[in-house]
């Protein structure tokens, strides 16, 4: 029998705003707490309900949800920062905020590179995380700017969480496959890569294929590179790794010569976050999503609608 709109903000209201008990209400209305309960998700599905939830920061939750539920995201939180912010530090300050109430003692936490990432581990508060171990992702490189690379990133947040780091002792790129697997046979190297195998919380990122990206500006990509990856089709990267148009990972000259940890080790951790804010990175994102590369999304209103056109 269909249940008219009075009836159920009667019920609604006694529950949410008199804090009346499910089953004190069936009592008075003559039906059953199952009722009563099956009342309240009626009254919500038809928007009588609706919850309001205050938060520091400026987010955009219903579109949150659409993106969460289009991708079939574990979790999806999109930031609406104010017109003139740096996005990139919001950005990094929902996820050190984010970090702190996810991370616990004995987890294990790879952590790619990135400016966004960079703001992240600038913003995590001192904070003993009993056990905590941090896991270099991917191999090192000399960037324009030292707070944007690896080195500096896991070793930036092994202080503020007073966590063990395994570095990953090896350049981003090596010259042949020979110098790689000594390099990934070193004892060190060995180690990073196996703890990367058990970590619980990945923070990755995500780049378009640009000239102004943090590895093309430190001449980590050269510009024969950007040349041949732009002809293979190459959208951008995920964690590091390029990705062609339909989300596979892009079979380049120097794809067996990276040293990073692969995604397919990266995406088995219960957490892969990836956090990347700037509306050009749409395509890479929406691709990375479909393939299951991370599971947890942080970005911006801007980016989240070019997501679900």
């Amino acid at each position: 029998m269909a249940v008219n709109e009075f009836y159920l903000t009667q019920i609604a209201k006694l529950y949410y705003i008199d804090k009346v008990r499910q089953n004190e209400i069936a009592k008075r209305f003559g039906v059953t707490p199952m009722m009563v309960s099956r009342y309240l998700r009626e009254a919500e599905q038809r928007g009588l309900v609706t919850v309001h939830v205050k938060t520091q920061w400026p987010m955009d939750m219903q579109l949150g949800k659409r993106l969460m539920e289009a991708y079939g995201l574990q979790e999806c939180i999109v930031l609406a920062p104010n017109e003139g912010d740096d996005v990139q530090y919001v950005l990094g300050g929902f996820l050190a905020d984010y970090f702190t109430s996810l991370v616990k003692p004995g987890m294990i936490v790879g952590i790619s590179w990135g400016k966004t990432i960079s703001k992240f581990v600038e913003q995590l508060p001192f904070n003993n995380v009993e056990k905590c171990r941090i896991v270099q992702l991917s191999g090192a490189f000399v960037g324009q700017s030292y707070e944007v690379t690896p080195s500096y990133i896991v070793q930036e947040a092994s202080k503020r969480l007073n966590a063990r780091v395994y570095t990953l002792n090896a350049p981003l790129y090596v010259a042949s496959e020979e110098v790689k697997r000594l390099l990934l046979e070193d004892p060190t190297n060995k180690l990073t890569h196996t703890m990367a195998e058990q970590s619980s919380i990945n923070i990755i990122g995500a780049s378009c294929l640009a000239e102004d990206t943090t590895t093309f500006r430190s001449e980590v990509i050269s510009q024969a590179d950007f040349e041949e990856l732009s002809h293979l089709g190459a959208v951008g990267d995920c964690a590091g790794i390029f990705l062609d148009a339909a989300g596979r990972q892009l079979e380049w000259s120097r794809k067996k010569l990276y040293t990073g940890v692969p995604l397919e080790t990266i995406q088995k951790a219960d957490h892969v976050i990836c956090v990347a804010g700037e509306p050009q990175k749409q395509q890479v994102l929406r691709l990375s999503a479909k393939k299951k590369y991370f599971n947890i999304l942080i970005t911006t209103k801007k980016t989240a609608e070019r997501m679900l056109l």
